[in-house]
């Protein structure tokens, strides 16, 4: 049986762990270029201690969109590592939380 993809939206926090977050603004033009390569969106919240990061995917299965998500904001960070090379030490935690749908 076959289902048209669905949209989800999945949050990403990405916590520093003793290093330093990525800049704000390289780490928003580098996530939105990974998404508008896989055709997602994302939104992204800088607090002191972690970013939280809410990405919009059309996916056939909450797995799917997962992993879409994670390369998602995943390449953004290797941009980051990459830009700056005093940050690419900085070990950087990416949690997903539990996807929804819309």
């Amino acid at each position: 049986m076959y289902e048209p993809p669905s949209r989800y939206d999945v949050i990403i926090t990405v916590a520093h762990d003793g290093g330093r977050l990525p800049d704000p603004v390289t780490f928003a033009v580098a996530a939105d270029q990974a998404a508008s390569r896989r055709s997602a969106s994302i939104i992204s919240v800088h607090m002191a201690e972690e970013i939280i990061n809410v990405v919009t995917v059309t996916a056939p299965s909450r797995y799917a969109a997962l992993v879409l998500a994670r390369a998602v904001v995943s390449e953004a960070l290797e941009h980051q590592a990459r830009s700056c090379p005093e940050s690419a030490g900085d070990a950087h935690r990416a949690s997903a939380r539990r996807p929804t749908r819309v």
